[in-house]
């Protein structure tokens, strides 16, 4: 089975498990034996919306799709608008886990809050003394849909920055912040990230 990572950059290739493929060569795609579609957070949007049957009709089947980003166009059936959040300093910008989910096994969201140029592992002391908050996600959605379950939240007012939700046989993950797989690292003590976010994306 495959797992395409759908991303703004001509051509196809393969690395760590993915199939990468160009948003613009997704429709003529050949998906038999697909089943997940990892989509990166600069999307083209729009041209998923052009297609947003192809895409519903993947998900109803039985595939999984990663949304990453500011969801603006509503591509898929079930996705809600990204909505800016009003912050002020870090705690603002917390990241809350309110459920499970296997995509997320064994983080500790508060290693998301924080990130700094500074290369090795750090403790969170050292991450809330030097890092810069806020590179998860700065904003959340509302009005989600019906089975959603909200995973990730943000800020004291717990507004949902990561839900999942079924959309027929199928299930889609959505990550309102930068591209998930940016928080994969050795550094974060987070790199077998990459594999959880394979694994669920791999199951059909």
């Amino acid at each position: 089975m495959t797992v395409l990572r759908v991303v703004m950059e001509p051509g196809v290739a393969e690395s760590q498990g993915w199939r990468r493929i160009d948003v613009y060569d997704l429709p003529a795609t050949d998906i038999t034996t697909v089943t997940g579609l990892y989509l990166a957070a600069d999307i083209d949007q729009e041209f998923l919306f052009e297609h947003r049957e192809w895409l519903g009709r993947f998900v109803f089947e039985g595939g999984r799709v990663v949304v990453n980003g500011h969801v603006q166009r509503v591509f898929l059936d079930g996705l809600t608008r990204w909505r800016k959040l009003d912050f002020r300093k870090p705690a603002d910008l917390v990241v809350t886990r309110v459920s499970e989910h296997p995509v997320f096994a064994g983080i500790d969201p508060r290693v998301l809050l924080y990130s700094t140029g500074t290369p090795g592992r750090l403790s969170l002391e050292e991450l809330e003394r030097i890092g810069v908050a806020g590179f998860y996600g700065r904003g959340y959605y509302l009005d989600l849909p019906d089975g959603a379950q909200v995973i990730h939240t943000i800020g004291p007012t717990a507004c949902p920055i990561d839900y999942v939700y079924p959309l027929g046989a199928g299930q889609v993950l959505v990550h309102g912040g930068n591209d998930l797989l940016q928080f994969a690292s050795d550094d974060r003590g987070t790199s077998f990230l990459t594999g959880q976010v394979l694994s669920w994306l791999g199951q059909r």
